[in-house]
């Protein structure tokens, strides 16, 4: 059965068929590709060969495809929900102490937040980390703000 060229093209356009409604990233393809490879061996009617061919040519075609596959699809990363936070700047509404939490407004929204120094109120803070509803901040110097802080 397999020893017709027109079978093993038929096959590879079935495997590209399937690649459409798969959500695999080029699997059917690469096998499509040594299906098509295949076809092409059936010159030489040697039944084995259009089989380490078909084989050869998908491995191949895997082991091509899959580092380009990866590049294609890794977005820039982006961080979500509370993580996004990190590195930008509030404004203090209430004094913070190494002993105290204080409170900070970020975005309209208002935190707790703790700090290793004390940090006066209406001063610029950066937000260094996140532990469950409380922020960790670091006072910044008198630089201008490079993040958007509504108050």
């Amino acid at each position: 059965m397999f020893e017709n060229w027109l079978t093993w093209v038929i096959m590879a356009v079935l495997l590209f068929i399937v690649e459409m409604g798969s959500p695999s990233a080029f699997f059917f393809v690469c096998l499509g590709v040594g299906a098509l490879l295949a076809s092409v061996t059936t010159l030489f009617h040697v039944f084995w060969l259009n089989w380490a061919v078909f084989f050869g040519g998908s491995i191949l075609a895997i082991v091509i495809s899959r580092p380009l596959i990866n590049r294609l699809s890794k977005g820039s990363p982006r961080r979500a929900n509370v993580d996004a936070l990190i590195d930008q700047t509030a404004v203090v509404i209430e004094e913070i102490k190494p002993t105290k939490f204080g409170r900070v407004k970020f975005e309209g929204e208002e935190w707790l937040a703790e700090s290793h120094e004390e940090i006066p109120k209406d001063s610029h803070v950066k937000i260094t980390g996140v532990k469950g509803v409380r922020l960790t901040v670091k006072s910044i110097s008198a630089e201008p703000s490079r993040n958007k802080t509504q108050n």
